[in-house]
Protein backbone atom coordinates (compact mmCIF):
# COMPACT_ATOMS: atom_id res chain seq x y z
CA UNK A 1 0.00 0.00 0.00
CA UNK A 2 1.22 3.37 -1.18
CA UNK A 3 1.01 5.96 2.13
CA UNK A 4 0.18 9.41 1.03
CA UNK A 5 2.06 12.31 0.48
CA UNK A 6 1.93 14.69 3.15
CA UNK A 7 3.11 17.28 1.07
CA UNK A 8 -0.72 16.60 -0.54
CA UNK A 9 -2.12 18.51 2.64
CA UNK A 10 -3.10 22.17 3.16
CA UNK A 11 -2.30 23.39 6.07
CA UNK A 12 -5.87 23.37 7.48
CA UNK A 13 -5.66 20.08 6.62
CA UNK A 14 -2.97 19.36 8.22
CA UNK A 15 -3.90 20.35 11.49
CA UNK A 16 -6.83 17.84 11.08
CA UNK A 17 -4.14 14.82 10.36
CA UNK A 18 -2.45 16.08 13.32
CA UNK A 19 -5.78 15.83 15.02
CA UNK A 20 -6.68 12.24 13.49
CA UNK A 21 -2.82 11.43 15.32
CA UNK A 22 -3.84 12.36 18.76
CA UNK A 23 -1.42 15.66 18.08
CA UNK A 24 -2.21 19.03 18.49
CA UNK A 25 -3.78 21.07 15.57
CA UNK A 26 -1.61 23.89 16.00
CA UNK A 27 1.74 22.05 15.57
CA UNK A 28 0.84 21.67 11.98
CA UNK A 29 2.42 25.43 11.02
CA UNK A 30 5.82 23.77 12.52
CA UNK A 31 5.36 20.86 10.41
CA UNK A 32 4.23 23.13 7.15
CA UNK A 33 7.47 25.36 7.77
CA UNK A 34 9.84 22.50 8.17
CA UNK A 35 8.50 21.31 4.55
CA UNK A 36 8.43 24.71 2.69
CA UNK A 37 10.72 26.95 4.02
CA UNK A 38 13.92 24.85 5.68
CA UNK A 39 12.93 22.36 2.33
CA UNK A 40 13.13 18.86 4.75
CA UNK A 41 13.29 15.46 2.54
CA UNK A 42 12.75 13.30 5.36
CA UNK A 43 10.69 12.86 8.55
CA UNK A 44 14.08 13.06 10.74
CA UNK A 45 15.19 15.91 9.14
CA UNK A 46 12.46 17.74 10.24
CA UNK A 47 13.61 20.43 13.08
CA UNK A 48 12.24 21.24 16.17
CA UNK A 49 9.88 18.83 15.60
CA UNK A 50 9.58 15.31 18.64
CA UNK A 51 11.25 12.41 17.35
CA UNK A 52 7.86 10.79 18.29
CA UNK A 53 5.97 12.46 16.21
CA UNK A 54 8.26 12.15 13.06
CA UNK A 55 8.20 8.35 13.73
CA UNK A 56 4.39 8.56 13.72
CA UNK A 57 4.12 11.04 10.68
CA UNK A 58 6.59 8.43 8.45
CA UNK A 59 4.32 5.46 9.97
CA UNK A 60 1.31 7.20 8.46
CA UNK A 61 2.43 9.15 5.08
CA UNK A 62 5.34 9.69 2.86
CA UNK A 63 8.18 11.96 2.27
CA UNK A 64 9.99 11.17 -0.75
CA UNK A 65 11.77 14.35 -2.99
CA UNK A 66 10.41 14.96 -6.57
CA UNK A 67 13.46 14.52 -8.60
CA UNK A 68 13.81 15.99 -12.30
CA UNK A 69 15.40 12.62 -14.06
CA UNK A 70 16.55 15.08 -16.82
CA UNK A 71 17.59 18.50 -18.01
CA UNK A 72 17.76 20.09 -21.14
CA UNK A 73 19.06 23.69 -21.83
CA UNK A 74 18.68 25.52 -24.78
CA UNK A 75 21.50 26.66 -26.82
CA UNK A 76 19.90 29.60 -28.33
CA UNK A 77 18.23 31.24 -25.26
CA UNK A 78 19.26 28.94 -21.98
CA UNK A 79 16.02 28.02 -21.46
CA UNK A 80 15.58 25.18 -19.21
CA UNK A 81 13.18 21.71 -19.62
CA UNK A 82 12.53 19.44 -16.80
CA UNK A 83 11.14 15.91 -17.05
CA UNK A 84 9.29 14.21 -14.32
CA UNK A 85 9.22 10.67 -14.06
CA UNK A 86 6.37 9.35 -10.91
CA UNK A 87 6.64 6.45 -8.50
CA UNK A 88 4.02 4.83 -11.86
CA UNK A 89 6.01 5.70 -14.44
CA UNK A 90 4.08 8.72 -15.16
CA UNK A 91 6.00 11.82 -16.79
CA UNK A 92 5.49 15.86 -17.18
CA UNK A 93 7.83 18.53 -18.12
CA UNK A 94 8.17 21.81 -16.57
CA UNK A 95 10.27 24.63 -18.40
CA UNK A 96 12.09 27.70 -17.24
CA UNK A 97 12.12 30.92 -18.59
CA UNK A 98 15.16 33.61 -18.11
CA UNK A 99 13.99 36.78 -18.91
CA UNK A 100 16.32 40.20 -18.37
CA UNK A 101 16.22 40.13 -14.32
CA UNK A 102 13.48 37.79 -13.78
CA UNK A 103 12.62 33.78 -13.96
CA UNK A 104 9.66 32.49 -14.81
CA UNK A 105 8.55 28.58 -14.73
CA UNK A 106 6.28 26.75 -16.86
CA UNK A 107 4.40 24.07 -14.42
CA UNK A 108 2.47 20.65 -15.69
CA UNK A 109 -1.11 19.89 -13.81
CA UNK A 110 -1.26 16.86 -15.59
CA UNK A 111 0.26 13.75 -17.13
CA UNK A 112 -0.58 14.07 -20.92
CA UNK A 113 -3.79 15.97 -21.55
CA UNK A 114 -7.44 14.96 -22.44
CA UNK A 115 -8.02 17.84 -24.69
CA UNK A 116 -6.60 16.61 -27.63
CA UNK A 117 -5.75 20.01 -29.21
CA UNK A 118 -4.23 19.04 -32.94
CA UNK A 119 -1.66 21.18 -32.65
CA UNK A 120 -0.21 20.34 -29.10
CA UNK A 121 1.90 17.33 -28.65
CA UNK A 122 0.59 16.97 -25.40
CA UNK A 123 -2.24 16.55 -27.11
CA UNK A 124 -1.55 14.33 -28.71
CA UNK A 125 -0.35 11.79 -26.03
CA UNK A 126 -4.07 11.51 -24.56
CA UNK A 127 -4.38 11.38 -20.74
CA UNK A 128 -2.36 9.21 -18.53
CA UNK A 129 -3.37 11.08 -14.83
CA UNK A 130 -3.53 14.17 -12.75
CA UNK A 131 -1.06 15.15 -10.64
CA UNK A 132 -1.63 15.45 -6.99
CA UNK A 133 0.16 18.91 -5.14
CA UNK A 134 2.89 17.07 -4.20
CA UNK A 135 4.22 16.31 -7.42
CA UNK A 136 3.40 20.26 -8.74
CA UNK A 137 4.86 21.34 -6.07
CA UNK A 138 7.85 19.41 -6.29
CA UNK A 139 7.97 20.58 -9.94
CA UNK A 140 8.37 24.09 -8.47
CA UNK A 141 11.01 23.25 -5.74
CA UNK A 142 13.10 21.49 -8.30
CA UNK A 143 12.64 24.71 -11.14
CA UNK A 144 13.86 26.66 -7.92
CA UNK A 145 17.42 24.59 -7.50
CA UNK A 146 17.97 24.38 -11.31
CA UNK A 147 17.59 28.14 -12.11
CA UNK A 148 19.60 28.81 -9.21
CA UNK A 149 17.34 31.29 -6.94
CA UNK A 150 13.39 31.22 -6.27
CA UNK A 151 10.95 31.97 -9.32
CA UNK A 152 9.42 35.21 -9.90
CA UNK A 153 6.34 33.95 -11.66
CA UNK A 154 4.83 30.69 -11.94
CA UNK A 155 2.33 29.85 -14.99
CA UNK A 156 0.33 26.91 -15.39
CA UNK A 157 1.21 26.46 -18.98
CA UNK A 158 3.01 23.53 -18.95
CA UNK A 159 1.31 19.81 -19.85
CA UNK A 160 -2.35 19.35 -19.05
CA UNK A 161 -5.83 20.85 -18.44
CA UNK A 162 -5.41 22.81 -15.11
CA UNK A 163 -9.13 23.33 -14.83
CA UNK A 164 -10.04 19.73 -15.42
CA UNK A 165 -7.26 19.08 -12.50
CA UNK A 166 -8.27 22.12 -10.37
CA UNK A 167 -8.94 20.47 -7.27
CA UNK A 168 -5.26 19.34 -6.57
CA UNK A 169 -3.95 22.68 -8.63
CA UNK A 170 -6.02 24.69 -6.52
CA UNK A 171 -4.47 23.11 -3.39
CA UNK A 172 -1.28 23.68 -4.77
CA UNK A 173 -1.67 26.90 -4.88
CA UNK A 174 -3.09 27.49 -1.39
CA UNK A 175 0.00 25.87 -0.47
CA UNK A 176 2.63 27.42 -2.44
CA UNK A 177 1.10 31.00 -1.23
CA UNK A 178 0.67 29.96 2.36
CA UNK A 179 1.95 32.79 4.52
CA UNK A 180 3.53 29.87 6.66
CA UNK A 181 5.12 28.35 4.03
CA UNK A 182 6.57 29.64 0.65
CA UNK A 183 4.48 32.36 0.81
CA UNK A 184 4.47 33.27 -2.73
CA UNK A 185 2.30 35.79 -4.28
CA UNK A 186 -0.95 34.64 -6.03
CA UNK A 187 -1.22 37.74 -8.19
CA UNK A 188 2.15 36.11 -9.96
CA UNK A 189 0.16 32.84 -10.53
CA UNK A 190 -1.48 32.58 -13.98
CA UNK A 191 -3.33 29.53 -14.64
CA UNK A 192 -4.03 29.15 -18.66
CA UNK A 193 -7.25 27.06 -20.07
CA UNK A 194 -8.72 26.26 -23.04
CA UNK A 195 -12.22 27.37 -21.43
CA UNK A 196 -13.34 24.76 -19.02
CA UNK A 197 -16.45 27.16 -18.38
CA UNK A 198 -17.74 25.84 -14.98
CA UNK A 199 -14.16 26.54 -13.41
CA UNK A 200 -13.60 29.96 -15.20
CA UNK A 201 -17.17 30.38 -13.21
CA UNK A 202 -15.83 29.20 -9.97
CA UNK A 203 -12.90 31.12 -10.02
CA UNK A 204 -14.33 34.14 -10.45
CA UNK A 205 -16.40 33.49 -7.50
CA UNK A 206 -13.58 32.56 -5.34
CA UNK A 207 -11.27 34.52 -3.03
CA UNK A 208 -7.91 33.11 -5.06
CA UNK A 209 -5.90 36.51 -6.81
CA UNK A 210 -4.37 34.31 -9.56
CA UNK A 211 -4.58 35.80 -12.76
CA UNK A 212 -6.65 33.51 -15.43
CA UNK A 213 -5.31 33.08 -19.15
CA UNK A 214 -7.90 31.87 -22.16
CA UNK A 215 -6.40 29.75 -25.03
CA UNK A 216 -8.66 31.42 -27.02
CA UNK A 217 -7.09 30.08 -29.99
CA UNK A 218 -8.86 31.68 -33.03
CA UNK A 219 -11.71 33.91 -32.79
CA UNK A 220 -14.09 31.73 -35.31
CA UNK A 221 -16.02 29.17 -33.33
CA UNK A 222 -16.02 26.66 -36.66
CA UNK A 223 -12.13 27.28 -36.88
CA UNK A 224 -11.37 26.31 -33.41
CA UNK A 225 -13.48 23.46 -33.28
CA UNK A 226 -11.22 21.86 -36.48
CA UNK A 227 -8.50 22.68 -33.60
CA UNK A 228 -9.45 21.40 -30.25
CA UNK A 229 -12.96 19.33 -29.77
CA UNK A 230 -13.29 21.05 -26.34
CA UNK A 231 -15.19 23.95 -28.71
CA UNK A 232 -17.67 21.51 -29.00
CA UNK A 233 -18.23 21.11 -25.15
CA UNK A 234 -17.38 24.79 -24.28
CA UNK A 235 -18.60 26.87 -27.50
CA UNK A 236 -16.70 30.45 -27.71
CA UNK A 237 -19.71 31.63 -27.10
CA UNK A 238 -19.76 30.51 -23.51
CA UNK A 239 -16.01 30.91 -22.89
CA UNK A 240 -16.51 34.86 -23.64
CA UNK A 241 -19.23 34.87 -21.15
CA UNK A 242 -17.56 33.06 -18.61
CA UNK A 243 -14.68 35.46 -19.04
CA UNK A 244 -17.25 38.29 -18.33
CA UNK A 245 -18.19 37.69 -15.68
CA UNK A 246 -14.86 37.18 -13.93
CA UNK A 247 -13.85 40.36 -15.07
CA UNK A 248 -17.45 41.70 -13.03
CA UNK A 249 -16.54 39.50 -10.01
CA UNK A 250 -12.72 39.94 -9.86
CA UNK A 251 -12.09 43.57 -11.71
CA UNK A 252 -8.97 41.91 -13.16
CA UNK A 253 -8.12 41.30 -16.60
CA UNK A 254 -8.22 38.15 -18.14
CA UNK A 255 -5.45 37.29 -20.44
CA UNK A 256 -6.49 36.24 -24.27
CA UNK A 257 -3.71 33.85 -26.29
CA UNK A 258 -4.35 33.82 -30.03
CA UNK A 259 -2.36 30.69 -31.30
CA UNK A 260 -1.05 32.77 -34.95
CA UNK A 261 -1.24 29.87 -37.19
CA UNK A 262 -0.08 31.08 -41.38
CA UNK A 263 -3.03 31.23 -43.85
CA UNK A 264 -5.66 30.31 -41.45
CA UNK A 265 -6.04 33.06 -38.82
CA UNK A 266 -3.47 35.91 -39.82
CA UNK A 267 -5.48 38.13 -41.53
CA UNK A 268 -6.57 41.68 -40.81
CA UNK A 269 -9.96 40.34 -41.08
CA UNK A 270 -9.48 37.76 -38.73
CA UNK A 271 -7.95 40.82 -36.47
CA UNK A 272 -11.28 42.74 -36.69
CA UNK A 273 -13.62 39.02 -35.89
CA UNK A 274 -11.43 39.18 -32.68
CA UNK A 275 -11.50 42.67 -31.64
CA UNK A 276 -15.14 42.00 -31.92
CA UNK A 277 -15.00 39.12 -30.02
CA UNK A 278 -13.25 41.68 -27.19
CA UNK A 279 -15.41 44.43 -27.01
CA UNK A 280 -16.04 46.11 -24.00
CA UNK A 281 -13.53 43.33 -22.17
CA UNK A 282 -11.14 44.04 -19.74
CA UNK A 283 -8.25 41.66 -21.29
CA UNK A 284 -4.88 41.40 -22.46
CA UNK A 285 -3.61 39.46 -25.21
CA UNK A 286 -0.77 37.43 -26.28
CA UNK A 287 -0.01 36.54 -30.04
CA UNK A 288 1.83 33.11 -29.64
CA UNK A 289 3.39 32.02 -33.05
CA UNK A 290 2.35 28.35 -33.54
CA UNK A 291 5.60 25.82 -33.04
CA UNK A 292 5.76 22.88 -34.84
CA UNK A 293 4.50 19.92 -32.36
CA UNK A 294 6.03 16.21 -31.96
CA UNK A 295 4.28 13.38 -30.24
CA UNK A 296 4.76 9.34 -29.43
CA UNK A 297 4.91 7.20 -32.02
CA UNK A 298 1.06 6.70 -33.60
CA UNK A 299 -0.45 9.58 -31.72
CA UNK A 300 -2.01 10.26 -34.62
CA UNK A 301 -0.83 14.17 -33.96
CA UNK A 302 1.00 13.95 -37.02
CA UNK A 303 -2.16 13.75 -38.89
CA UNK A 304 -4.19 16.30 -36.86
CA UNK A 305 -1.69 19.14 -37.31
CA UNK A 306 -1.06 18.01 -41.19
CA UNK A 307 -1.03 21.46 -42.96
CA UNK A 308 -0.44 23.90 -39.82
CA UNK A 309 2.43 25.74 -40.13
CA UNK A 310 3.86 28.65 -37.97
CA UNK A 311 2.38 32.14 -38.68
CA UNK A 312 4.98 34.97 -40.62
CA UNK A 313 5.90 37.39 -38.37
CA UNK A 314 5.13 40.43 -40.36
CA UNK A 315 1.48 39.64 -40.39
CA UNK A 316 1.52 39.14 -36.54
CA UNK A 317 3.21 42.92 -36.42
CA UNK A 318 0.56 43.94 -38.68
CA UNK A 319 -2.48 41.87 -36.32
CA UNK A 320 -0.74 43.38 -33.06
CA UNK A 321 -1.45 46.85 -34.57
CA UNK A 322 -4.79 46.36 -35.57
CA UNK A 323 -5.18 45.19 -32.12
CA UNK A 324 -3.67 47.86 -30.46
CA UNK A 325 -5.33 50.79 -32.75
CA UNK A 326 -8.85 48.86 -31.10
CA UNK A 327 -7.41 49.51 -27.38
CA UNK A 328 -6.94 46.12 -26.67
CA UNK A 329 -3.21 45.82 -25.19
CA UNK A 330 -1.64 43.03 -27.46
CA UNK A 331 2.12 41.51 -26.99
CA UNK A 332 3.70 39.37 -29.23
CA UNK A 333 5.48 36.81 -27.81
CA UNK A 334 8.88 35.61 -27.89
CA UNK A 335 9.45 32.65 -28.19
CA UNK A 336 11.99 30.42 -26.34
CA UNK A 337 13.14 26.53 -26.25
CA UNK A 338 11.62 25.70 -29.57
CA UNK A 339 15.56 23.96 -30.02
CA UNK A 340 14.69 21.57 -27.23
CA UNK A 341 10.83 21.31 -27.58
CA UNK A 342 10.05 23.56 -25.04
CA UNK A 343 8.33 26.09 -26.17
CA UNK A 344 4.22 26.54 -25.89
CA UNK A 345 2.38 23.24 -27.59
CA UNK A 346 5.81 20.69 -27.36
CA UNK A 347 5.76 19.29 -24.03
CA UNK A 348 5.37 15.35 -24.79
CA UNK A 349 7.25 14.08 -21.29
CA UNK A 350 10.07 13.11 -23.39
CA UNK A 351 8.02 11.41 -25.59
CA UNK A 352 9.65 11.76 -29.44
CA UNK A 353 12.69 12.87 -28.00
CA UNK A 354 15.87 13.06 -30.64
CA UNK A 355 19.27 14.22 -30.78
CA UNK A 356 18.67 18.31 -30.97
CA UNK A 357 21.11 21.25 -30.23
CA UNK A 358 20.99 21.06 -26.99
CA UNK A 359 23.04 20.77 -23.72
CA UNK A 360 21.71 17.17 -22.02
CA UNK A 361 22.48 16.76 -18.02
Amino acid sequence: MIKPDIRDFTRPELAGALIALGEKGSRADRVFNCLYRKDAESFGAMSGIAEELKARLADRYSLQPVCAAEKLVSKTDGTIKLLFRFHDGAAAESVILFNKETVSVCLSSQSGCACGCGFCATGGLGFRRDLKPSEILGQFAACGLAAGRTPDSVVFMGMGEPFLNWTNVRKSILILSDNKGRNFPQSRITVSTVGIVPVIKDLADSRLAIKLAVSVITADGRQRAGLTPMEKKYPLSEIMEASRHYCARTGRAVFFEYIFFDGLNDSPQDAQKFLELLKGLNCKVNIIMYNPAAAAPHSGLSEKNAGLAPGRMEKAKEFQKIMMAGGIRTHLRRERGADIRAACGQLAGGAGEDNRPAVRQ
